[in-house]
């Protein structure tokens, strides 16, 4: 590799990488001539890749990716399912912001990722998976709530939010036009899982994806409402780097998520 560099160096006429620190950062140059190639190198890649084979039954094969929370025990549940000691999953929690998501797909820390959010970003690949509803819950024993939730009751009871943002805005506020600032906030969360299990053991309310919320439901005793306003529901995307999409064992990864996605799409249908 070395040798090539510096023949390629030669050809160029300037510095390809720099001293910083204890390592190397690409120069202006370089970065220039990745961009105009490439998409060329992407495309001689997929060749290469539709030539080989994936078979999970004969691979050994760790694939890595990360979800959002709510769809985070569905990903290892399924794979602990339907797979074999060759196969297996790492699934990890999402970085907080779209850079480092992007970052991750770029330097392949991530064989495909799932999110709420399409990551628009040059050679980068989005497909919608799935729509799911949002629900609020609160506690089986709630001494206010019970079979129905108004908008009066939302407002006057306190409430667990999540405090993770994207865009500078808490969660819930992507998904209504309804003013939920106006909400007696009790207590502010990084994790769903933590604010589900929070309102188990108490008077409070918080808002969940509906996939989320059907598999604690009787794990945690949580009754489960539909929100009193108007709301959009929760996109879920599977995302992946253009240049593996011809590759066998990304395209079976993808076939096992959009199986998974449909195996919640009918959980969902049959829960309404």
């Amino acid at each position: 590799i070395s040798t090539m560099l510096g023949r390629l160096k030669e050809e160029m006429g300037q510095a390809l990488f720099i001293r910083k620190g204890r390592g190397v950062v690409a120069t202006s140059a370089t970065l220039s001539l990745y961009n105009q190639v490439q998409t060329s190198v992407h495309q001689l890649s997929g060749v290469f890749h539709s030539f080989s084979t994936f078979d999970p039954s004969l691979t050994t094969r760790k694939f890595v990716t990360t979800a959002p929370e709510h769809l985070q025990w569905f990903l290892l549940d399924h794979f602990s399912l339907n797979s074999n000691d060759n196969v297996s999953i790492e699934v990890h929690d999402q970085p907080g912001d779209d850079e480092h998501l992007y970052d991750a797909m770029l330097t392949q820390k991530f064989d495909v990722m799932v999110d709420i959010l399409p990551l628009n970003k040059p050679n980068i690949e989005n497909m919608l998976l799935f729509e799911s509803e949002l629900v609020v819950v609160c506690s089986q024993s709630h001494p206010r709530i019970n079979g129905t939730l108004s908008l009066e009751q939302f407002f006057a009871e306190e409430h667990a939010v999540l405090e993770r943002t994207r865009y500078k805005q808490f969660s819930l506020e992507h998904y209504t036009d309804t003013e939920v600032t106006e909400r007696k906030i009790i207590y502010h969360g990084r994790s769903l899982f933590s604010n589900m299990m929070l309102v188990s053991q108490s008077d409070y309310l918080t808002v969940v994806p509906l996939s989320m919320a059907l598999q604690s439901k009787d794990k945690l005793s949580l009754q489960i409402h539909k929100p009193p306003f108007d709301y959009q529901k929760v996109k879920s995307y599977l995302i992946w780097h253009r240049k593996v999409t011809q590759d066998p064992a990304n395209t079976w990864l993808s076939d096992q998520l959009i199986k998974l996605a449909n195996k919640i799409k009918i959980e969902k249908m049959a829960y309404e």
